[in-house]
Order: C-alpha cells, then sequence, then structure tokens
C-alpha cells in the first residue's frame, strides 16, 4: 500500500472518531426521562394543622383540600371546625366557607361566611363577617368587611376591625348605627 494512501486512512480515521465522540457529546443527556410533573395534592375530608416550631397554632376540619406540591399553600373548603391555639390551649373556634393558608408563616384568609367566637375569657365574643385574615406571628385579626361583633349582650356593626389577641389592642373603623347592650 502506499505511503499516502495509509495517511489518508488514519487521517479518515481520526475524522471519523472525533464524529463519533462529537455526536455522543451531542446527544449526551436524550435519553433520561423529564422529571415527572408535581400537581397539586388533593384531600377530601380530614384534618389539616400547622405547627410553629413547638406550639400548635391552628388546626382546621375540612369538606376538602388542596395543597401545593411542596405544601407551602393550602386551599381548604368546608371549615365547620377549626381551632386557633394560643399558649398551645384553644382559643378561637372559626368556621369559614374557604381558607387560602400558608402553612409556613401559619397565616390565612378565611372568606364566605365566617364565624369567629372567642373560647377563652370572661365575655364570650363573636365576629361575624365575609373576609378575614389571620396573622400568626403577632396573633392579630383582621376584619377588613363590614362585620357584626357580639360581646356580652351587646351588638356592634362595624366597617372594618382589627384585634390583636396578644396585646388586646382593638381598631374599630367606622361604626355603623349604635351599639345595642
Amino acid at each position: 500500500m502506499p505511503r499516502t494512501s495509509w495517511r489518508t486512512f488514519i487521517w479518515v480515521c481520526g475524522v471519523a472518531i472525533v464524529a463519533i465522540l462529537a455526536e455522543g457529546l451531542l446527544l449526551s443527556g436524550r435519553d433520561i426521562p423529564p422529571p415527572p410533573a408535581t400537581a397539586p395534592a388533593i384531600l377530601a375530608g380530614g384534618q389539616i394543622s400547622a405547627h410553629r416550631w413547638k406550639t400548635r397554632s391552628w388546626s382546621l376540619e375540612y369538606d376538602k383540600a388542596q395543597l401545593s406540591p411542596d405544601g407551602s399553600f393550602a386551599d381548604v373548603d368546608g371549615i365547620h371546625n377549626g381551632v386557633l391555639y394560643r399558649d398551645e390551649k384553644p382559643y378561637l373556634s372559626l368556621s369559614a366557607q374557604h381558607v387560602s393558608a400558608n402553612t409556613v408563616s401559619d397565616d390565612f384568609t378565611a372568606t364566605g361566611r365566617v364565624h369567629i367566637a372567642q373560647l377563652n375569657g370572661s365575655e364570650m365574643r363573636t365576629f361575624d363577617t365575609d373576609l378575614i385574615t389571620w396573622t400568626n406571628i403577632t396573633k392579630t385579626l383582621t376584619l377588613a368587611h363590614p362585620s357584626i361583633i357580639k360581646t356580652g349582650k351587646g351588638t356592634l356593626t362595624v366597617d372594618s376591625a382589627t384585634i390583636n389577641f396578644s396585646t388586646g389592642a382593638v381598631h374599630l373603623g367606622r361604626i355603623r348605627g349604635a351599639f345595642s347592650p
């Protein structure tokens, strides 16, 4: 075999090896399947609880719940026996049509027909409205829409209210009508 044909043969083999390696590099990773779709978890009937460090913050008995794939957010429908805890003891009861909860911060917003009742204390207090926001770190209840507050034998209708259950501070918006004891 002449000398030029060996060089050509080696050169063609080298080009072929480089081409095979390049193809391997370009196609690498194509046979790995995509990660599975992360769908939300849907639960029907049961109880969802949130914990803040070692103390229990709230629990909700519900008809239907949908949790985000990582479990940090929940949309809960048909809350018929919710409890908010203070110092690990039941403090407020809650019923609502819908709750959107952040299970990391333990904050939530309740909408629809919302009823809250204070479980402890010398006077029974209840709150009826269609929108509340619970901020767990400060134990603050915000009633952003017109609300009916009942305490003892009195009833008060307000445009909005903010109640801090840690400090006892109460801020009322415009009062509708008169206080009727």
